[in-house]
C-alpha cells in the first residue's frame, strides 16, 4: 500500500465510523474523537494561564494572538486590562477540571487585587497547542447582597478529582441533561423537581455552604438558604429561588465522564416584577435586591449514579439581560 492509498484508507474509515456514530442513539458518544491535548495536558494548560495571570505576564504560557478574553462577559485584550491589571496573588488551592473531547479545562480559586481577595473561575479552551479562548467570572468584595464566604475557610471538595467506577459513570449527554435539570427546576422554581439529587448533596457558592450541614469535605459559611433548609433538594422543593424569571444561554463546555462532572455557564435573570412570595410551605420570601438584575456563572456539578452529588460555583451581578460573547448575539430572549 502507498502512502496515499493508506492516507484514503484511514479518511475513508474515519467517515465510516463517522456515519456509524450518527446512527447511534442520543447521548451516546461519537465513536470518533480526536484528542490533540489530554487531560493532564488540559490541566497542564490551565495551571500555565494562572502562572501567567500571578506574574502579570502572558508569555508564561502558549496563547494565541487571536485569543478571545472575556471578564464578566466584557470582551477585552487579555494580559493588561481587568483582573489582569490588579492582581496581586492567586491561591495554590483550586478546583480543576477538563475534558480532552472539547479541548476545555475550568480552574475555580482565590485571586487577591492588592491584597483584597476575589473568587475566581476561569474557563479555556486549547486548540493546536494554544489557547485561543478565556471566559472568565470574577467575584470582588460585595457590592451588593450576594454569598461571599472566608476564603481562608474554603475547601475544594476532593470528590470532584475521584474516578467513579463504571456503574456509576453516565453516558456525556446524561450528565449534561441532570446538570440542565437542575437549571430547569432553579428556573421559575415553584417546588417541582427535574432532575435527581444525592440525600447529600453540597452547594459551594462564592465559598458559601449555602445548603447548610449537608455536603462533608465542603467549609463555609451558612447562608440564609440553608437557614430555612439543609440540603440541595428540600430548598428546592420549597420553592425558595422562584425569583429566576429564566437561566438562559446555558452552556455545557466541560464533561468529564471519567469523574461525572460537568462545567456549566449560563446567567439567572431576576426580573423582580415582585418582590415577594409565599413558598410550598406557606412561609412568605421577601426579594433583597428591588430591581432587574442578572448574575452571571460558571458553576460545576458532580454526578454519581445519576445523582447531583456536589456543586461549586462563582457567580457575579451584570445588568439585566446581558448576554456573553460566546454565543449567539441573536439569541431570542423569549419570555417564559
Amino acid at each position: 500500500m502507498t502512502r496515499t492509498t493508506i492516507r484514503f484508507a484511514l479518511i475513508a474509515g474515519a467517515f465510516c465510523f463517522s456515519l456509524a456514530a450518527q446512527a447511534q442513539a442520543p447521548g451516546q458518544p461519537s465513536a470518533v474523537i480526536q484528542v490533540d491535548c489530554d487531560r493532564d495536558c488540559l490541566i497542564g494548560f490551565a495551571r500555565g494561564y494562572v502562572d501567567a495571570l500571578r506574574n502579570r505576564d502572558p508569555s508564561r504560557v502558549a496563547i494565541s494572538p487571536d485569543v478571545r478574553f472575556t471578564e464578566n462577559n466584557v470582551e477585552m485584550p487579555l494580559g493588561n486590562d481587568g483582573l489582569w491589571g490588579t492582581v496581586s496573588a492567586v491561591w495554590d488551592e483550586a478546583l480543576e477540571v477538563a475534558d480532552a473531547e472539547t479541548g476545555n479545562a475550568a480552574w475555580f480559586g482565590i485571586v487577591e487585587e492588592h491584597g483584597n481577595p476575589a473568587y475566581l473561575a476561569a474557563r479555556i479552551k486549547v486548540e493546536d497547542g494554544e489557547i485561543t479562548e478565556v471566559e472568565t467570572v470574577v467575584n470582588r468584595l460585595p457590592d451588593m447582597p450576594k454569598p461571599f464566604g472566608d476564603p481562608a475557610a474554603v475547601v475544594h471538595d476532593p470528590a470532584f478529582n475521584e474516578i467513579l467506577p463504571p456503574e456509576e459513570r453516565r453516558s456525556r449527554q446524561r450528565l449534561i441533561s441532570v446538570a440542565d435539570g437542575y437549571f430547569s427546576t432553579v428556573e421559575l422554581n415553584d417546588g417541582d423537581v427535574f432532575t435527581q439529587f444525592h440525600p447529600e448533596c453540597g452547594r459551594l457558592e462564592n465559598g458559601v455552604l449555602t445548603t447548610g450541614g449537608r455536603g462533608g469535605g465542603v467549609t463555609g459559611g451558612a447562608g440564609n438558604a440553608a437557614a430555612m433548609a439543609e440540603g440541595c433538594e428540600p430548598q428546592l422543593r420549597l420553592g425558595m429561588y422562584r425569583i429566576n424569571k429564566r437561566i438562559r444561554e446555558r452552556r455545557y463546555p466541560i464533561v468529564d465522564v471519567e469523574r461525572g462532572v460537568v462545567v456549566a455557564s449560563g446567567f439567572f435573570d431576576h426580573a423582580n416584577t415582585f418582590d415577594r412570595y409565599t413558598l410550598t410551605d406557606g412561609r412568605e420570601m421577601r426579594t433583597v435586591l428591588k430591581w432587574p438584575n442578572s448574575i452571571s456563572l460558571l458553576e460545576a456539578f458532580k454526578i454519581r449514579n445519576g445523582e447531583i452529588y456536589r456543586i461549586e460555583a462563582v457567580f457575579t451581578y451584570v445588568p439585566y439581560f446581558m448576554h456573553s460573547p460566546f454565543t449567539d448575539s441573536n439569541l431570542d430572549f423569549q419570555t417564559r
